[in-house]
């Protein structure tokens, strides 16, 4: 109180003369509508790139917050969708239960010979070696180590990748690979050539992976020839857009695990 006392003391000038302007525009604005409007203006003039930046500001925290919400929600739908996948005959079709998490890419290469990503999730969010890594458009690679909060993800445009996959058409299953050349294309050459294809089949991910869930779209075929060893050399358009990836899922499934480590026990036996 006695700060506020000596404050208005020492300036009570100042103070006296903001008083006195202010009194005076007020009366010029009530008295004289020109006047108002001048100054109507200019204020104007000069606050309203403050609101906008400020209703920028808020416009572009919500639709993230909008859109970080929105991408979590379909790594659940995705979970349910691929559930439910279970039940429709299960006495026929028995499908893996595939569990997705949403990740954002932080690093990412497509210019080198081996490739890989970075995500901003870790072993503190489940991440472990060995999940995949897929998109709406595509499998997108394999995690290849972990710490607390980041994933190093080999890209699938990387010499060690292979991806199992369907004709789509007819159930065909090959293994897909990059040759270093493109990163919007990738090849299939273990495809025998009594089989009938055409330019524009889709390719998609087989059920005989423990990586990545079945029926995930990955391209189209742009061109195919025979070889003379009676398989074909195929190119895959890919679908994803490899040098504008943002939003992922991490993908593991508890089924494919235990089929792993029994095949590992098999192997280990013989």
């Amino acid at each position: 109180m006695h700060n506020l006392l000596r404050f208005l003391k020492l300036n009570q000038t100042l103070l006296l003369f903001i008083l006195i302007e202010g009194l005076s525009i007020g009366l010029l604005v009530q008295n004289n509508n020109y006047q108002a409007n001048k100054i109507m203006k200019f204020c104007t003039q000069y606050t309203s790139p403050i609101y906008n930046y400020k209703n920028f500001l808020a416009n572009y925290f919500s639709l993230k917050e909008q859109n970080d919400y929105l991408i979590t929600e379909n790594a659940k739908l995705h979970t349910l969708l691929d559930r439910s996948k279970q039940y429709i005959d299960s006495t026929v079709v028995s499908y893996k239960e595939f569990k997705y998490l949403a990740a954002k890419v932080i690093n990412n290469s497509v210019n080198k010979r081996n490739n890989f990503l970075t995500l901003n999730k870790g072993s503190k969010n489940g991440i472990k070696k060995g999940m995949g890594i897929v998109t709406n458009q595509g499998a997108i690679g394999i995690v290849h180590s972990v710490s607390k909060n980041y994933a190093l993800v080999i890209s699938l445009l990387h010499n060690k990748s292979a991806v199992g996959i369907f004709l789509k058409k007819n159930m065909h299953t090959g293994i897909l690979r990059w040759e270093g050349f493109d990163y919007r294309t990738a090849t299939i050459n273990d495809l025998p050539t009594h089989i009938l294809l055409n330019i524009g089949d889709t390719i998609t991910t087989n059920s005989y992976s423990n990586i990545y869930p079945e029926g995930i779209n990955i391209g189209i075929i742009s061109k195919f020839k025979k070889n003379d060893d009676g398989f074909y050399k195929i190119n895959v358009n890919l679908f994803e857009d490899f040098n504008n990836l943002r939003n992922v899922y991490v993908t593991y499934s508890n089924e494919s695990q235990e089929q792993l480590l029994l095949e590992k026990k098999l192997l280990k036996d013989e």
